[in-house]
């Protein structure tokens, strides 16, 4: 029987032959990823008030959730995290930072993210009726700021009395009522007087709640010595919820929330406003509206809100990583 002998040229041949193979199939699969991987969609919208993730208490401040809305990466060093969102004209007027007034009212409001206070409060404070209703994170953070207010103090005199509506009648203890309560965003503020309702006038011991209120995420909405921005007089007894970075910022730079939105006019997302609250790093830049659909960057991550400002564009408040 012959004996077969190896031939090295035809071994060389056949190993360079699948060298080559497998270098031509991790080619493909690497041109193939690339290319799912720049039509990845993400997810991002505004903050909802049906939702719990949304920037609240100072001692436990959380991410900014956000419901499924599908955008777009889009490539570049600079932006890389970021995606662009389509933001339809319906949502200008929603948010809280949203200016109402007479002459632009609320077109939508939030009912599904209210609740019962009445079935939500603490002790520390009482309600002008049962029936009160207030956006769940406005009333988780007032419920902490009346347990600060009698912890400072030692009374429990507030009266919630009114929050969507509130009595403006002959009588009343709030003689005007604001187009913006309709938000579920606002509380107005009355005081128990040893057996008879009194006005709330921001002095003495009750000042607390003025000085305060920025901590728990609040505005006194018409603040004093802002008529002429406001083109209202001064309501102590008319807290607006903002969330705590907003409202920071505005008591900081003793802003009212007209004179705020105009001041984040200047910064946008390649120039953010940044500012540090508790330990965490926020950035916040408008985006002026396009018409019927405006693109706006956000975080792919997710961690980020947007106001619209009822009026000529929106507010897109991240916490940065």
């Amino acid at each position: 029987m012959a004996k077969r002998r190896l031939r090295w040229g035809r071994v060389a041949a056949a190993m360079c032959l699948v060298s080559g193979s497998i270098f031509l199939l991790d080619n493909f699969r690497r041109d193939l990823f690339k290319s799912e991987s720049n039509n990845i969609v993400v997810s991002g919208d505004f903050s909802s008030n049906s939702t719990r993730n949304v920037e609240i208490a100072t001692a436990d401040t959380r991410s900014l959730g956000n419901e499924s809305e599908p955008t777009t990466a889009f490539e570049g060093v600079a932006n890389l995290g970021f995606s662009e969102l389509s933001i339809p004209s319906s949502k200008l007027s929603t948010g809280a930072l949203a200016v109402f007034t007479e002459e632009r009212p609320v077109t939508e409001v939030a009912n599904s993210g209210m609740v019962n206070l009445y079935k939500n409060k603490n002790e520390y404070y009482t309600l002008v009726s049962e029936t009160v209703r207030l956006n769940e994170d406005a009333a988780e953070a007032f419920n902490k700021m009346m347990e600060d207010y009698h912890t400072a103090t030692g009374l429990a005199d507030f009266i919630v009395y009114g929050t969507t509506e509130t009595f403006t009648g002959e009588g009343s203890f709030c003689p005007r009522y604001f187009p913006e309560s309709a938000t579920g965003n606002t509380v107005d503020l009355a005081l128990n007087g040893y057996g008879s309702v009194i006005e709330y006038d921001g002095r003495d011991t009750e000042s607390w709640v003025v000085d305060n209120c920025a901590r728990y995420g609040f505005i006194v909405r018409y603040p004093q010595g802002k008529k002429d921005v406001t083109m209202n007089d001064y309501c102590p007894w008319h807290l607006r919820y903002v969330g705590n970075v907003h409202a920071a910022i505005m008591n900081e730079k003793g802003m009212c929330l007209e004179e705020y939105l105009e001041f984040l006019k200047d910064y946008t997302f390649d120039k953010a406003f940044s500012y540090s609250l508790d330990g965490v790093e926020y950035e916040i830049y408008s985006v002026g509206s396009m018409g019927d659909s405006t693109l706006a960057r956000v975080p792919i991550s997710g961690n980020y809100t947007i106001s619209g400002n009822n009026s000529d564009g929106y507010i897109i408040t991240t916490i940065k990583k």
